[in-house]
């Protein structure tokens, strides 16, 4: 019985971790889709978030809000990597809640809302999102005291808790903002939030390269996953870094940001599908994980 319970947690993990790949993929191939069938491949819009007004909204809303509650869902390897991954999945809903502005570069969006329509859903959306994340977190809050109790390597570790002030902050800013503020948190929120959630992957990045030692026994082994990580965080910063400029101060070529989250897509995709590989036999996990992992099946 043990040992199925065991499989069972293994597969989900997993799972999991596959169907996050599957999600970005299908955005991708959304917005492809619109591009060749809809427009007869002869216009593209300026980011992928102006897809949201396009019959791609569906799968827009949809992959970033499963992508989110999954990235909050996954245990991360350590506490820092925890609270980094529910704040970019708590971020990713955001990216799917909050619009940003119509694109009109290939003639009248499908899907077009006046701004007094973009008000009225931003404000369902978040105060609901708003909610369900405190009751979220009060009741983790709860859980993990007692835990805390029974297992003193449960409690916060002094990253973990700057991670969390850094993170709190940037929610505390938005939250401020969306309750005194409104038109600049509709304004604002989208890019900002999309920018802080792939700020919080390359911090995963950065720590799973970190800890690779404490994943393998042989050191060359460890060494090729942390190149490989260290890797792709860097190529991930330049990434974000090039969107923001673009979107900042870029004029005449009005693709850069969509070619920058294209590349940020392939990244991140690239990242977890070599974590997967790495985790993919609970072997490769450090002790006291897959010590975890059997006692939750048990």
């Amino acid at each position: 019985m043990t040992s199925s319970r065991t499989r069972d947690v293994v597969l989900t993990y997993r799972y999991l971790r596959g169907a996050m790949i599957a999600l970005l993929l299908m955005l991708l191939l959304s917005v492809g889709y619109q591009w060749w069938w809809e427009t007869g491949h002869s216009c593209w819009l300026g980011s992928i978030s102006a897809y949201y007004y396009t019959p791609a909204r569906a799968v827009f809303v949809g992959s970033l809000c499963a992508l989110g509650a999954s990235l909050i869902a996954y245990k991360g390897h350590s506490p820092e990597e925890d609270v980094l991954l529910g704040f970019s999945g708590l971020m990713a809903f955001v990216v799917a809640l909050v619009p940003t502005v119509p694109d009109g570069r290939c003639g009248p969006n499908a899907y077009s809302q006046t701004p007094a329509e973009i008000a009225a859903a931003v404000r369902n959306n978040v105060w609901s999102l708003i909610v369900v994340a405190v009751l979220a977190a009060g009741v983790t809050a709860w859980l993990k005291r007692g835990a805390m109790t029974r297992d003193p390597a449960e409690r916060p570790t002094a990253r973990s808790v700057v991670a969390m002030v850094v993170c709190g902050a940037v929610l505390l800013g938005e939250l401020v903002l969306f309750l005194v503020l409104r038109d600049r948190f509709i304004a604002l929120s989208h890019g900002v939030a999309a920018g802080t959630m792939v700020a919080g992957v390359i911090a995963v990045m950065v720590l799973s390269a970190a800890r690779a030692e404490d994943r393998h026994r042989g050191a060359d082994e460890a060494a090729v996953y942390k190149r490989i990580y260290i890797a792709i965080a860097v190529a991930l910063a330049v990434a974000l870094g090039v969107t923001v400029l673009a979107a900042l101060t870029v004029n005449g070529f009005d693709h850069l940001v969509l070619i920058s989250e294209v590349i940020i897509i392939v990244l991140f995709c690239t990242y977890w599908g070599v974590q997967t590989k790495e985790l993919w036999d609970l072997r490769a996990i450090d002790g006291a994980e897959a010590r975890s992992a059997r006692s939750v099946a048990e």
